[in-house]
This record gives structure tokens, sequence and C-alpha cells, in this order.
């Protein structure tokens, strides 16, 4: 007697696996509880529990999670700020600000990159590069003016007639893509705000890093923590 076959799998009822946008592939919901002082020491990130308590980051089980679902095994990370202005200078392209390159995080093991991964490599990143964030940051920043009686505005660009240079000498001497300065106060402490993710081609993706000044648009740090807080 001839062996029974299994009957052939009719892969037309075979379901395919679920489609996930690509946007919804980073963990935000670990980022999101994240306390990082981008400058300050990496032993002092913060990660926020369930409780709302605070402990540190190395060493903490989420550390080990996966930073995106599906995973990722190789992204490009920017850095926002230096991204947004370049895309500001209308500059000729020889002659265009040129932005810090990319940080590269590849586990060619195949493992999936975890937040333990990216938090170290782009703090070190960020901190290689802090001095072209700041430039970047403190042509960007705003001033929040009293103008009386409870009333506040931001403060513009000024005209170029008016523009503190970035050498501060009133006068733009020399070509400077740095057109204002000296406007970040002296102690204002940067944080992680966010990451937003782009698809560069089909197996390719990219992450902004998006940061905050302490002040920025007269926004303080209490402020800050209150809209992340948000749900």
């Amino acid at each position: 007697m001839k062996p029974s076959l299994p009957n052939e799998v009719d892969r037309e009822d075979t379901p395919d696996p679920p489609v996930v946008d690509y946007l919804d592939r980073l963990r935000d919901d670990l980022l999101e509880r994240l306390r990082w002082d981008v400058f300050g020491s990496l032993n002092d990130i913060q990660v926020k529990d369930p409780g709302n308590a605070l402990t540190p980051f190395m060493g903490a089980s989420i550390a080990s999670e996966s930073l995106a679902s599906p995973p990722f095994t190789k992204i490009s990370v920017y850095i926002d700020v230096c991204e947004e202005k370049r895309n500001m200078d209308e500059q000729e392209e020889e002659d265009r600000y040129a932005a810090p390159e990319p940080l590269i995080i590849d586990k060619e093991d195949g493992s999936s990159i975890s937040l333990h991964d990216f938090v170290s490599q782009v703090h070190s990143y960020l901190n290689v590069n802090k001095e072209e964030i700041m430039q970047c940051e403190d042509e960007l920043y705003m001033n929040p003016v009293d103008l009386g009686d409870g009333v506040k505005a931001v403060e513009v660009v000024p005209d170029d007639d008016d523009r503190d240079w970035a050498d501060g000498s009133g006068e733009d001497h020399e070509f400077s893509h740095f057109l204002r300065s000296g406007n970040i106060p002296e102690g204002s402490r940067v944080f992680f705000d966010r990451a937003m993710i782009n698809q560069i081609d089909q197996e390719e993706y990219s992450i902004h890093v998006v940061l905050f000044v302490e002040g920025d648009n007269g926004e303080t740090l209490d402020l800050f923590w209150e809209r992340k807080n948000r749900p």
C-alpha cells in the first residue's frame, strides 16, 4: 500500500503577513519614556517607569528591547536641526551649508537594533557634533519678548542690515552660514525630544533626531516634560 500524502496546501488560503506602515515601526512608546540630556553623561540618562518614577536607563529592561517592530538591522541617523539648516540654505549647491555626515547603525550579525544600541551610539554621535548642533540651534532659537500687559511674542529674524552676525562684529567680513548667534542663554540644557522615521527605499530607513533646547520659544523644562507626558 502506498503511503498517503498530505493534502497540498492551498496557497490562496494562506493569509499574508500583516503589513506594517513604516511610520508605525519605530517604538515611540519606549522613546517617549526617556529623559535624555544629550550633552550630559550617558550614565545620567533616565527612563520613566509605568508608575512615572525615574530610574537609570543603563541596565533598565527596556534598554534591551528592539528600537522598532518589525526590527531594524541597519539605519541612518541624522541631526534634524542641521538638516533643517541645510534645507533653508538657498545658496548654490557648492556654497550650501553641509550638515554632519549621518551616523550608520549597522548590526552586521543580523540582530535587531536595540534601544540601547540607538541611545548609546546616538549619544556619542551628538556629542562629537555638539558645536555644530549648538550653532544651528542658536540660529533658530527664539526668545519670547514681553510686549506688556502680559502679552508675549517671539522675536523675528532681524533684517539683513541689523543681523547679529555669528562673529559678533555686526558685519559679514567673511561668509558665514550662521547668521544669528548669542540667542541661547548660557547653561541651557539640550534634551532628546523625538525621533522621526523616513523610508529611503524599500529596505532602507533613516531617523531624524529632534532636540529640545531649554527655553526655546519660551518653553521651560517643566512645560517640556508636561508636553512629553501627555497621552
